[in-house]
């Protein structure tokens, strides 16, 4: 029953609303009760003292008996309170007069006289309070209220007002009725809302379990629906993220299997066609160095493929130490562009250089720099047309080295530049021979550049060619 977590939450939230609201339907009746206890003690109090401004003319015989049940009727607010007045003579005290409940048969009860004890604090000058039985007086509870009786200024003894508890909690009932209906009806509609909400909150959950298996199952398609804007919301949202980059991500290494399939057949197969030839003699042994060299390249192009598979390979594990010394990027720039004059001659591209000085020395690992700069040059002359322009420039600013490398090519779509980065990913699906790679270069060089705290970006356009530049720390 309490697997899912809608179970869960309805439930937890329910019992924890159920619980607030008895609680305060508890203290508000409590409360209540009290407030009307004290309420009802004021007024009998207030109605007592009336009483004894009265007492005081009957009992100077100016007003009747029959004048004091009139007056102590009208008095007293709540019904079936019995009112007591006890005179003190020598030690006990004697009930003078005596108001009953209406309805009551026997107008003149019998009431044991009062110990002096019993009545002391009156005596005293002091006001009671008390709820009880009032020393066994009275078969039930009542609220009883004692002031000091005055007569010309002087305490000769007490009066009591005696409520029943009873009339009061009848008061009190129709409320209580009233708060519990209240709590009932919150309790309904807090559950109603908690059901909602609890349904809100775990259903993108629901749907991203649900979703999460079909994507481990090999389905990219599926996507949470996001409903909302709070942290679950922002939660569908990146699971959605996520699902994008893998079904992306599983795209392009379906990409990269048939590429990499297609870049270790055909070198192989040719290397197996040209030294199978060679060993059967097919070829005129003038031809065969032609043919064993043709070999060999490919060799070569089958290990820079598989340095730049390994390479990655470490970037991922994190096994990629780095060697920071002090060099001058300019000097390496020149040596690796010595290194590519023959490539650079083949196209007739000229090679412009703009070094902001002679020397510029940076902080870095100058092996990783050499292979981000081999691979930015790499795709300068493959994707630069004939005849066109590379430029490299190098200046500091602000305790960096920067490093431009620009080509004239073909250029790049905008909204693909943002992709150039990723593992496998090539902008040109269609290219072919020598302008075909694994999609791993860039990838290689920025992981490089991240490595070094540093950053990496590109300016292009289609057509007009790529303007790669990334910045190293500078050594003073």
């Amino acid at each position: 029953m309490f697997r899912s977590l809608f179970s869960r939450l309805m439930v937890t939230y329910f019992v924890i609303m159920l619980i607030t609201l008895i609680t305060l339907s508890l203290f508000l009746s409590s409360a209540l009760q009290r407030y009307v206890i004290r309420t009802t003690e004021e007024e009998l109090i207030r109605e007592a003292k009336e009483l004894n401004r009265h007492y005081e003319l009957y009992d100077r015989g100016w007003v009747s008996r029959e004048y004091m049940e009139l007056i102590s009727d009208g008095i007293t607010s709540y019904e079936n309170t019995s009112i007591w007045v006890v005179r003190v003579v020598g030690d006990i005290g004697l009930l003078q007069f005596q108001y009953n409940p209406r309805g009551t048969t026997d107008r003149e009860m019998e009431v044991t006289p009062f110990s002096k004890e019993e009545i002391i604090n009156v005596l005293s000058g002091n006001i009671i309070k008390n709820i009880g039985k009032f020393g066994d007086r009275f078969s039930a509870p009542v609220l009883t209220v004692g002031i000091p009786l005055k007569i010309s200024g002087k305490i000769r003894g007490a009066i009591f007002f005696h409520t029943p508890i009873e009339e009061l909690d009848l008061i009190l009932y129709d409320i209580y009725a009233d708060i519990w209906k209240a709590t009932l009806f919150s309790a309904a509609l807090a559950a109603v809302l908690l059901y909602w909400m609890s349904r809100r909150i775990s259903k993108p959950l629901s749907q991203m379990s649900e979703v999460s298996r079909e994507i481990a199952s090999g389905n990219y398609k599926r996507r949470v629906k996001v409903s909302s804007k709070d942290e679950t919301g922002q939660l569908a949202i990146s699971f959605n993220a996520m699902a994008d980059s893998l079904e992306k991500l599983e795209d392009m290494r379906r990409t990269f299997v048939a590429n990499v399939s297609h870049e270790l057949r055909s070198p192989l197969t040719s290397m197996r066609g040209y030294i199978q030839g060679v060993l059967d003699k097919t070829f005129d042994p003038e031809e065969q160095e032609k043919y064993l060299t043709i070999a060999l390249e490919e060799t070569q192009r089958l290990n820079k493929l598989i340095n730049e598979l390994l390479d990655l390979s470490q970037i991922e594990s994190g096994q990629f130490p780095l060697n920071i010394i002090s060099f001058d990027i300019n000097e390496q720039l020149r040596r690796l562009i010595i290194a590519q004059e023959e490539r650079i001659n083949a196209k007739e591209i000229d090679v412009v250089i703009e070094f902001e000085s002679n020397k510029c020395m940076v902080k870095a690992d100058p092996d990783r720099i050499k292979q981000v700069i081999i691979n930015l040059l790499d795709n300068a002359i493959k994707f630069n047309r004939q005849q066109g322009k590379i430029i490299i420039k190098t200046w500091k600013k602000r305790g960096k080295v920067y490093v431009k490398i620009q080509d004239q090519g073909i250029g790049m779509p905008k909204d693909e530049i943002a992709n150039i980065w990723d593992r496998f990913y090539q902008v040109e699906k269609s290219r072919t021979g020598q302008e075909r790679g694994t999609g791993l270069g860039l990838s290689i060089v920025k992981k490089i550049i991240e490595e070094h705290h540093e950053n990496i970006w590109v300016n292009s356009s289609p057509g007009e060619g790529s303007a790669f530049i990334f910045s190293l720390e500078a050594s003073s």
